[in-house]
């Protein structure tokens, strides 16, 4: 098979980047040429690339998650945004680039909609690819904080008690401690004590600071 016409040598120098989990780029082309010549653009720019042409390859080779994936939409023997919803699945944190010969607007918008960070049509340059795959690395980045930032709240919110937990859920919404009191037949001291030891598992010193704790725990995935 030939080399499409866009796919080229070329000699050029791409500022580096970096990946804050040091995972590899995987790639997933049918079209061998074009594998290589991706590949050859991620490793200039100082990562490492992960060439696959079939897709059980691609989902079969362990070690760190990828810091992102780039699929091509137009596969022999699958569908690539079937390829995008399986890589959501396998790495929730990972972004995905999708490259396409006919970006139409259509093939974006479901895309996008199955969680595509960025949509690259062919012929693809290596300043073009270097700019969505920054794009894509810093998604990753926030998506793996925010993560991290969830499972640190819900660790917090397992170290309260039934009642401490109660109180809690009345704060969040906004009920003065004399109601909470009311609500939970206990004296107004009684609340009091289990606001402090509360706030001081959530590492918080206001409600506001707990209601958001709260918030972050409950985020969806």
């Amino acid at each position: 098979m030939q080399p499409p016409e866009w796919v080229m040598d070329f000699s050029q120098t791409l500022e580096p980047l970096t990946v804050p989990n040091e995972g590899p780029i995987r790639i997933l082309d049918d079209d061998e040429h074009v594998l290589r010549y991706l590949s050859k653009i991620v490793e200039m720019l100082g990562l490492k690339a992960e060439a696959h042409q079939c897709p059980a390859e691609f989902f079969a080779k362990k070690g760190k998650p990828p810091a992102c994936v780039i699929v091509d939409w137009q596969l022999k023997n699958a569908d690539g945004l079937e390829v995008v919803g399986r890589c959501q699945g396998e790495w929730p944190e990972t972004p995905v680039i999708l490259i396409s010969g006919q970006a139409t607007v259509s093939v974006a918008v479901s895309a996008m909609r199955q969680g595509v960070v960025g949509v690259l049509e062919k012929p693809v340059t290596p300043a073009a690819l270097r700019r969505e795959l920054a794009l894509a690395i810093e998604v990753g980045r926030q998506r793996a904080e925010a993560i991290r930032q969830r499972q640190e709240a819900q660790a917090r919110i397992a170290q309260l008690t039934d009642l401490e937990l109660t109180v809690l859920k009345l704060l969040v919404q906004g009920t003065p401690n004399k109601n909470i009191a009311s609500h939970m037949d206990l004296a107004m001291r009684t609340v009091e004590k289990y606001r402090r030891a509360l706030f001081d598992k959530l590492g918080v010193d206001s409600a506001a600071e707990a209601a958001r704790v709260w918030t972050l725990a409950n985020l969806e995935e």
